[in-house]
């Protein structure tokens, strides 16, 4: 009986371990939450600082934002330049071998 005892004792431990790591972490998450809401309010408040010190309609700023917009699909759409290839052919290759 005296070795359940141990192993009980042993498994209390890593259970209060637990708890403990949870409740850890628990308080991480919010944390994180709330950091994480903090970042947005006050990107957000410094946007709209730089907005309301534009002196532009919202008509002008609705069409500065939607030329952006298309700008951006643009770019994502454009394909590189990627160079064609010589034209040299396995055939030319093997002339080419052959002749040296």
């Amino acid at each position: 009986m005296e070795v359940t005892h141990i192993t009980n004792e042993k498994v209390q431990k890593i259970d209060d371990e637990i708890i403990k790591t949870k409740a850890k972490i628990a308080a991480y998450t919010a944390k994180l939450r709330k950091l994480e809401n903090e970042k947005t309010e006050r990107k957000n408040a410094e946007f709209l600082a730089i907005v309301n010190g534009a002196d532009v309609s919202p008509d002008e700023l609705m069409a500065f934002i939607k030329a952006q917009r298309e700008q951006s699909s643009v770019d994502t759409t454009e394909t590189p330049n990627i160079p064609q290839d010589s034209g040299i052919t396995e055939n030319d290759k093997e002339d080419r071998d052959e002749n040296t």
